[in-house]
């Protein structure tokens, strides 16, 4: 690949974005041992430590230099020496508290299932909507007169003083994900106890302020995770009127004028297949996407039966090119991430030459630190990656993508390299369309929210680029942040985790977007409370908005 080609260099900034799990605790592969003698403890932590240094592109930045970042190292040394740790699970936590002030979602370490099953917590999960609002979403069934109410405090603690207690020990990058920590099924994962002094162990209390604005006490008792899995759940009530399946689209509204595509993931077979023809191990990321369902033994036929991204996209521009439909709804809302490459097609597909004329202004940056952990993600070695990118890299580098040439006019050399680089199951169709856009929508509207991260975000930042609304919640997702997942293990624990490996660059630093990229339509709190609080807020308050257009 020409390294030289704006509109590349551009999009190679994420171009191996792994996916990005909001509950990476709650699904946490280790199986960690229950004791491992202090000084090994001590020695992975060590580990941890220099990989952190190595992998990352700044570790150092947001613990306010070097000096204090490698403090904050020594002191919690000295803290699992002192305390006489002998947990992995517990060398796993002090970890994560270790990452807090970093702010980085794409670095962690993951908490082995030990801990978290005998833990106890109160069964009630929390979701947040604009102006950090914390509502209840569901809760042990027998108490569904409390959904919708919004959080005051917990255990008479002001829920912002909370907030800001939990983020000195579990990472965000922005307001939204501060808040985050306290909801959906990462708020079950966090210890409370961490923050709130004196919490009782069997329940409790929370003041809450009904939709009528009336305050009033819960306590909800404190139950082992295992009999919550178990247990009854009441739920806000959800309308199903839109497509809910990865990758499912319908026309929507009386009129067939508006066309609606779900998308829980940015995986697809498109991406499978790039791993594996670039010899990368994807059999993990395969079996995810087979998650709940059967998994047929050969794995390229597993692959096979896969969906395409751009293929799924190419299909429902084409029905909406058949219905002379004016409105695109992409919904991303919980959209964890995947791989951003597999997205950029669909721009092609509805925008042509367009879209690679006007990629090349989107001033996006990454600066990439070449690590052994990098190489060893990538399969390959420093010598292979030199001659991939014309470069004579020494690790420590930073592979630099940042603006390029513009380009005034798309030539078939261009546009012809843009699509065999593009990571799609279907670029003869893509090379088909020879610069014209499939379908272009009048109106391309983004829903999110603060579970669309990683891929998931980007895609919907791409999409802004291009001219889409975006309409919703602030995702926990930050424009200027680090980004990719770096997998490691440590020798000892065998404590599993990632780092990122891209310091990513979207918006100029004084931009108040930067961090906390807020959408362009934001329903209110008023808003939910017409809409009786429904799982399907955004999208009714959008159909209203299109309604009231025409």
């Amino acid at each position: 690949m020409n390294k030289k080609l704006a509109i590349m260099k551009n999009l190679n900034i994420i171009s191996k974005s792994v996916l990005a799990f909001v509950l990476t605790i709650l699904f946490a592969s280790n199986a960690a041992i229950a004791q491992v003698p202090n000084d090994s403890i001590v020695a992975d932590f060590n580990e941890f430590v220099r990989l952190l240094e190595e992998t990352h592109p700044d570790p150092y930045t947001n613990y306010g230099g070097k000096p204090f970042f490698r403090k904050a190292a020594m002191e919690m040394r000295s803290a699992l020496i002192q305390d006489s740790v002998t947990n992995a699970d517990e060398l796993a936590e002090r970890c994560l508290e270790f990452l807090a002030p970093l702010r980085d979602q794409h670095t962690f370490v993951n908490i082995g299932y030990g801990k978290l099953m005998s833990a106890k917590k109160p069964f009630i999960i929390f979701n947040v909507m604009n102006d950090n609002i914390i509502y209840v979403e569901a809760l042990t069934a027998g108490y569904e007169e409390f959904l919708g109410n919004t959080l005051l405090q917990i255990e008479g603690m002001p829920v912002q003083e909370v907030i800001n207690g939990l983020a000195n020990h579990y990472a965000a990058e922005n307001n939204i994900g501060r808040a985050l920590n306290l909801c959906g099924e990462r708020g079950l994962m966090v210890d409370l106890s961490k923050v709130i002094p004196n919490l009782q162990e069997d329940s409790v209390s929370y003041l809450l302020e009904q939709p009528t604005g009336e305050q009033v006490t819960l306590t909800l008792p404190c139950l082992p995770l295992p009999q919550i899995m178990s247990a009854q759940l009441s739920r806000l009530p959800h309308t199903a009127i839109f497509p809910e399946e990865n990758l499912a689209f319908n026309l929507v509204g009386d009129d067939k004028n508006t066309m609606y595509l779900r998308s829980t993931t940015i995986m697809a077979r498109d991406c499978i297949e790039y791993m594996r023809d670039n010899g990368w191990d994807y059999q993990d990321y395969l079996k995810q996407m087979y998650w709940g369902k059967n998994m047929p033994s050969n794995l390229d036929d597993a692959i096979a039966q896969l969906p395409s991204f751009s293929e799924e996209f190419d299909k429902m521009l084409l029905d909406m090119k058949k219905n002379k439909s004016k409105n695109l709804i992409i919904d991303l809302r919980g959209n964890g991430g995947g791989f951003t490459h597999i997205t950029i097609p669909t721009l092609y597909q509805m925008w042509g030459d367009e879209f690679i004329k006007k990629s090349t202004s989107f001033k996006t940056e990454g600066y990439t630190m070449i690590s052994p952990l990098l190489l060893k993600k990538f399969n390959t070695t420093l010598e292979q990656y030199d001659a991939e990118h014309n470069a004579n890299y020494v690790m420590g580098d930073y592979n630099i993508n940042e603006e390029g040439r513009t380009i005034d006019k798309v030539t078939d050399e261009i546009r012809n390299e843009f699509v065999s680089n593009c990571m799609s199951s279907v670029k003869d169709k893509l090379m088909a369309q020879n610069g014209k856009p499939v379908y272009t929508p009048e109106h391309v509207y983004v829903l999110t929210d603060p579970g669309t991260f990683s891929a998931a975000f980007h895609y919907a930042f791409f999409l802004s680029k291009m001219g889409a609304t975006i309409v919703g919640v602030t995702s926990s997702q930050a424009p200027n942040t680090y980004m990719e997942q770096t997998p490691f293990e440590l020798p000892r624990t065998k404590l599993q985790g990632s780092i990122s490996n891209t310091l990513q660059l979207y918006l100029p630093v004084d931009d108040p977007r930067a961090k906390d990229f807020t959408p362009d339509l934001m329903p209110t709190y008023e808003d939910y409370k017409r809409y009786n609080f429904d799982d399907n807020t955004i999208p009714m308050y959008l159909m209203d908005i299109i309604e009231k257009k025409k």
